[in-house]
């Protein structure tokens, strides 16, 4: 493990509101071993899940229930969950300064607590058996020294300046994109993990990830790990099944 606590076992999807961050989570909506950690005030899932689902008000709470699952872990009783699903980080972080930070007595104290939610979040996630899924919200502005629009999930502080995205070996962005412009990114034939439905056609449109930088995202900080995917899969299905399954045998191969 790397000395800032990132999790292989770990993917951030972010995208802007309504680029299809939830839906992307239908691929695994039948499972019951996904813990939803709802941070956004218990916002209903668009679909029908499975998903064992808490709705939290204070970021703490999760701290204490990832110590739970891990000290099962780690007496040998298991833990039930296979999969957590954090949604999302953004607003995580946002109940964090709401909560513990705005109207403390000492506001300098607790900023430096904020600043130490994240890392504690992060390595309590390394220690658990299971998968992560983050969610995260994209804000855009422009870097006027560049002339490039930059893209990162938003955060105060001392966290800002790495970035959350930081701590993450996979970062996959999630976008609303014409069919035209899809196709012409991966030389017009679709790989097997982007699908094109009648109705999407017919539409002209498509929710997409980007397993890459395109010419559209150069300010942003996507990462997979190398090689992981193909130069033709720049686009591929806004489902996090796919995604989870070339990243368990990327580094099961790599521990082989």
């Amino acid at each position: 493990m790397s000395d800032n606590s990132e999790n292989p076992k770990s993917i951030l999807i972010c995208g802007e509101s309504g680029a299809g961050k939830s839906a992307s989570l239908m691929g695994i909506k039948d499972r019951k071993d996904v813990l939803y950690l709802n941070c956004e005030n218990g916002k209903p899932l668009p679909f029908k899940n499975n998903f064992k689902r808490k709705t939290i008000t204070d970021p703490e709470d999760i701290i204490d229930y990832l110590e739970q699952l891990i000290e099962m872990q780690d007496e040998g009783e298991g833990q039930p969950f296979n999969f957590v699903v954090i949604d999302t980080l953004s607003f995580l972080m946002d109940m964090y300064e709401t909560e513990h930070v705005l109207g403390a007595r000492d506001t300098q104290k607790m900023w430096g607590q904020y600043g130490q939610f994240y890392p504690r979040l992060m390595s309590l996630s390394a220690k658990l058996d299971a998968f992560f899924i983050f969610l995260g919200h994209l804000d855009a502005f422009l870097d006027e020294n560049e002339g490039l629009m930059k893209y990162s999930v938003p955060v105060k502080g001392a966290l800002a300046k790495k970035g959350l995205e930081a701590r993450f070996t996979t970062v996959i962005y999630v976008r609303k994109m014409t069919i035209k412009d899809i196709l012409k990114g991966v030389g017009g034939t679709p790989s097997s993990l982007l699908n094109i439905t009648p109705r999407e056609e017919a539409k002209g449109f498509k929710h997409v990830f980007l397993t890459d930088t395109d010419k559209h995202t150069m300010g942003g900080r996507i990462r997979t790990p190398m090689g992981m995917f193909n130069e033709d899969e720049l686009y591929i299905d806004n489902d996090v099944q796919p995604v989870l399954k070339r990243l368990i045998e990327y580094y099961a191969e790599e521990d082989e």
